[in-house]
């Protein structure tokens, strides 16, 4: 089945012979008819316009919905932001405000070329003028590309530098394991989802069938991590983040907030709709308390932060009661702390986009959760002291580690695990739940205390 938005560009590829050409001037079909010569279209400041780039018009009578959709989008009204602040003619901002300004057939200026005002379609699939010409010629086809690159040509430099805060994030990094599973044809299905650029985009967003060998004989290089185009829709507002700063949407494929009900069963606890953008991914795998291959993945941190854990069944007793995090109030929950932001205000004071990702203890006082940074920092410093000391002393009393851990780290074979007993399998659960959310019981520090105190008590049970 074509979808909708495809619709339009199937008919264009065929009404361009015979019969089919008749029925394309019936009803309208684009190239059936010669298309309007807006070269000297004074009217419409495009006398200058060569044909190279045609303009985000030009591409609209085939894709329609997303011509729509664009002009909801700052991106669309790049070039007025400039003239709002007088700018509008500096050509040091004009390259990415414009399509295609100081290249062959490019933006000029408001007077001859004002078809290319604005961020458009060929900002990012390259001039269109060809594929305009010859529709039917794959070749000729503007490219798709979501690698970060394209969008670091413009989100870069000290006003917005999410490129580069990008590059040293994980998101930017491929896993070295995975990167040669991937290489050999396999694993891209299971692991694929939140460790492949490639995989997610095709699979999870285009929602294409993706074989395993997908990505089979390319180098790293060859591959894409977690790139710009994963999280944000390039050709939409969407409405996802709830607090927009001057206007803007962010284009969040997925809602920034969300407040699930706590549930301790396996298939919400692994249920990625219920979660936040962040938990499309960081959300747990299913692992439970009775699993002895290999401890919880550490991508738990959504059900860490709601207050859950996954149990074996549902008549199971749960180890320990949910709790929601205290830091659910925060405005922008996951975003409050990895991704605070501050618009430029100085070469000394550059801006600070979020986009490492790491903790910024500024959020915790723009949020209004701490009076000021010192005090949030102590704050941090002496919880994450503390579950430290904790995580240390469980495993420490837990003994040898291959009388107790799981197979993959080196524990004891599956008959050896059938030898341990429930109580160490639950403390070794609870002590990886607690390691593997990676905060140090920032996320929920309450229920990360809950988790340890309750090892504690089942080792004093045994005598350790």
């Amino acid at each position: 089945m074509l979808k909708s938005r495809d619709l339009r560009a199937w008919v264009v590829l065929t009404c361009g012979t015979g019969l089919a050409l008749m029925l394309g001037l019936l009803i309208g079909c684009p190239g059936s008819t010669p298309p309007p010569d807006n070269a000297n279209d004074n009217a419409n400041g495009n006398s200058g316009l060569t044909g190279k780039y045609v303009g985000a018009s030009k591409c609209s009578e085939c894709h329609v919905t997303i011509h729509e959709d664009w002009t909801a989008t700052l991106h669309a009204g790049a070039l007025e932001t400039l003239e709002a602040i007088g700018q509008g003619a500096n050509a040091a901002c004009l390259g990415c405000h414009t399509v295609g300004f100081g290249e062959e057939g490019g933006f000029v200026d408001r007077a001859t070329t004002n078809g290319l005002a604005g961020v458009q379609c060929e900002n990012c699939h390259g001039p269109g003028g060809d594929h305009v010409n010859d529709i039917g010629d794959e070749s000729k086809r503007p490219t798709i590309s979501i690698s970060s690159n394209l969008c670091g040509t413009c989100h870069q430099g000290e006003h917005h530098p999410n490129f580069e805060q990008w590059e040293g994030s994980g998101h930017a990094a491929l896993n070295e394991t995975l990167v040669e599973e991937f290489a050999a044809g396999a694993a891209l299905n299971n692991c694929g989802n939140c460790h492949s650029g490639d995989f997610r985009y095709l699979a999870i967003i285009n929602e294409e069938t993706v074989a395993d060998d997908y990505l089979a004989g390319r180098t790293a290089e060859e591959m894409t991590p977690i790139t710009c185009a994963i999280c944000h829709d390039p050709h939409a507002q969407t409405g996802n983040a709830p607090l927009p700063e001057d206007g803007r949407d962010y284009q969040l494929r997925y809602p920034e907030i969300a407040n699930p009900t706590p549930s301790n069963t396996i298939e919400d606890a692994t249920n990625k709709e219920r979660f936040n953008l962040c938990g499309q991914c960081h959300h747990d795998r299913g692992r439970t308390w009775q699993t002895t291959s290999r401890p919880t993945h550490p991508s738990n941190q959504a059900n860490v932060y709601v207050g859950e854990m996954p149990l074996p069944d549902e008549d199971s007793d749960v180890l320990v009661l949910s709790r929601v995090s205290v830091h659910s109030f925060a405005a922008e929950q996951c975003a409050t702390c990895h991704m605070y932001r501050q618009d430029f205000e100085s070469e000394e004071a550059p801006a600070i986009s979020g986009h490492d990702f790491g903790v910024n203890t500024a959020g915790c006082v723009n949020s209004g959760c701490h009076p000021n940074e010192d005090q949030a920092v102590a704050v941090l410093t002496t919880l994450q002291t503390e579950i430290q000391s904790r995580l240390d002393d469980i495993r420490e009393r837990l003994g040898d580690p291959a009388e107790w851990e799981y197979v993959a780290n080196g524990g004891p074979d599956e008959e050896g695990q059938a030898l341990i007993s429930d109580e160490v399998k639950q403390i070794r659960f609870l002590y990886y739940y607690a390691l593997e959310d990676g905060s140090l019981g920032l996320h929920n520090p309450d229920y990360v205390r809950d988790m340890l105190e309750k090892a504690d008590e089942l080792l004093t049970g045994l005598g350790l």
